[in-house]
């Protein structure tokens, strides 16, 4: 079955919107920060090239590789 446009974009804002609770949860982050950290990583990328089929695991997965990420980087950057 090949998903719609709106279906991708649907998982792709809740995949984001729970990464984002995650980081505002527990690093006290604002939303905007927070936003911020997921939109402008590389997992973010990854997870809308759907090529890479990052999209279709859980958020929790996909979390695990943007805390990964942003430990490499400090995440208070």
């Amino acid at each position: 079955m090949k998903l719609t446009k709106n279906q991708l974009q649907f998982i792709f804002n809740c995949d984001v919107e729970t990464m984002v609770s995650y980081l505002v949860d527990e690093y006290k982050l604002s939303d905007l920060e927070a936003f911020d950290k997921v939109y402008t990583s590389n997992i973010y990328q990854k997870l809308v090239d759907t090529k890479t089929g990052l999209y279709l695991q859980s958020p929790d997965y996909i979390y695990s590789y943007l805390l990964s990420e942003l430990n490499n980087k400090g995440i208070a950057n």
